[in-house]
């Protein structure tokens, strides 16, 4: 009966990775706020909220996810996110909107690492770890085609009625709530205390004392703060090629599908070529690509950031797989909220900087430095040990 329970984790993992990524509001929601407040400033200052909330819960979440149990944080995390988009649908000056980015980012914390943990702590108990790569591509897959659908649905709901999307939104999140009471807990052995603090403090010993897990935390500091750097200002790439806005939504459906491609076939080439060797040589073609984009320019440079979300998407289940099987089940949920801070530190990091290389050359240089430096993050995983 236990293991029943334990494969419908699965499903429930696949079900919540299309439903809460099909948010009908995500495409307006920066419009939404602008009309509700008036004010570019406080729109700025609603997303601050939002930032500080996350920087601030990262770790203390996923420490209460390890010590109270990760089917409990996800059940909170499920009601916070009725109560925060309920809110948001209904705000009506900047006060409700800026409850809402703290309760919006307070959820955000809450699964960031837990749904991880769940998952890997399910498929181990199960014998199944070596499938994480596996079933972590297909929830990829499903995000992303969530996404599509949502953001897809979501404009042309905006264009009849702005509030429309945030309304519709409501009653899923109603869905995913309901859909978390059925989550089981994975059997792992919790520290006898219920102190936040020092469990944090353990779990950070713990991977000061790890060099592969060092290294591997750095390698995605890098790699996230400088792709994601260059994601955000991709617009701005294809403005540089002259390519007419009307075109815009079409290539950020087929990065997507390209995301899509990538996430399904990690597994199968991590099988083949082995983790470290498949994760290296993606990396390197992910910077390649951009690198190549700034030279040829125009619409084959245009296809080549495409093809950077297939390379992209190859190397993000591969390295979830490893960092996990470096975590001990009682950590998994902090250290790997240590690495989500991580990473959000390393694209505050360079976010400016690459923004300030395009304003002082232009766009495509500041896209080939980052290109580069891309390929040489790969020089952290020459050294992780092949298991």
């Amino acid at each position: 009966m236990k293991r029943n329970k334990l494969e419908r984790n699965i499903s429930i993992a696949y079900i919540g990775a299309f439903i809460s990524n099909l948010a009908f509001f995500l495409p307006v929601m920066t419009l939404f706020f602008q009309q509700v407040v008036n004010s570019v400033t406080l729109v700025a200052l609603i997303f601050s909220i939002q930032a500080i909330t996350a920087i601030v819960f990262e770790i203390p979440t996923g420490a209460f996810a390890d010590l109270f149990g990760r089917r409990k944080t996800l059940i909170i995390r499920s009601s916070l996110t009725v109560i925060s988009l309920t809110l948001l649908a209904l705000s009506t000056n900047f006060l409700m909107l800026a409850i809402f980015s703290f309760i919006f980012a307070l959820k955000n914390a809450l699964g960031s690492g837990t749904d991880q943990a769940m998952l890997y702590d399910t498929l181990k108990q199960l014998g199944r770890e070596m499938e994480y790569k596996k079933i972590r591509g297909r929830l990829t897959t499903l995000m992303y085609l969530g996404a599509i659908i949502g953001g897809v649905a979501g404009g042309y709901m905006a264009s009849s009625f702005m509030r429309l999307p945030f309304l519709l939104t409501i009653p899923i999140t109603f869905i995913s709530l309901g859909i978390s009471l059925f989550w089981t807990e994975p059997n792992y052995k919790k520290e006898s205390h219920k102190n936040i603090i020092r469990h944090a403090h353990s779990s950070f010993k713990i991977l000061l004392s790890n060099k592969q897990l060092l290294l591997l935390f750095l390698f995605s500091l890098f790699s996230f703060g400088l792709a994601e750097s260059t994601h955000y200002l991709e617009q701005i790439f294809y403005a540089f090629v002259t390519l007419p806005v009307t075109y815009f939504g079409i290539v950020a459906s087929a990065a997507a599908l390209m995301g899509v491609s990538g996430s399904l076939l990690s597994h199968k080439l991590s099988e083949k070529f082995g983790d470290r060797q498949t994760l290296i040589f993606s990396k390197i073609l992910d910077g390649l690509m951009i690198v190549l984009a700034t030279i040829f320019l125009g619409y084959a440079g245009i296809v080549l950031i495409i093809l950077v979300s297939f390379f992209r998407s190859i190397g993000t289940p591969i390295l979830d797989h490893l960092l996990n099987k470096e975590i001990e089940s009682k950590n998994r949920a902090t250290i790997l909220s240590m690495n989500n801070l991580l990473n959000n530190a390393g694209y505050m990091l360079f976010a400016p900087l690459i923004g300030y290389a395009a304003d002082i050359y232009s766009i495509a240089t500041s896209f080939k430095i980052s290109g580069i430096l891309l390929m040489l993050t790969a020089g952290f995983l020459f050294f992780i040990k092949k298991k």
